[in-house]
């Protein structure tokens, strides 16, 4: 009786293992075929050393002074 309580409890077991195995391993698909589609026809990865829109000058050193009540005195 115990024994087979066990060997059914293993079978559950395993059997979670695998289909969450096979979830893990379907997702990372999707994502390399998201990937792949997004690098031949879409924008492709972007390049952080592209000058972002909100930053145009360089005279801007990215640091602004907080208001009086920010938790921070410059951001």
């Amino acid at each position: 009786m115990i024994q087979t309580l066990l060997l059914n409890l293993f079978e559950t077991g395993f059997t979670i293992a695998l289909v969450a195995g096979g979830l893990l391993f379907l997702g990372g698909l999707i994502s390399f075929a998201v990937f792949l589609y997004k690098s031949l026809f879409g924008e492709g990865i972007k390049d952080p050393r592209e000058v972002v829109p909100e930053k145009t000058s360089d005279d801007d050193d990215g640091v602004s002074k907080g208001d009086s009540d920010d938790e921070w005195d410059y951001y």
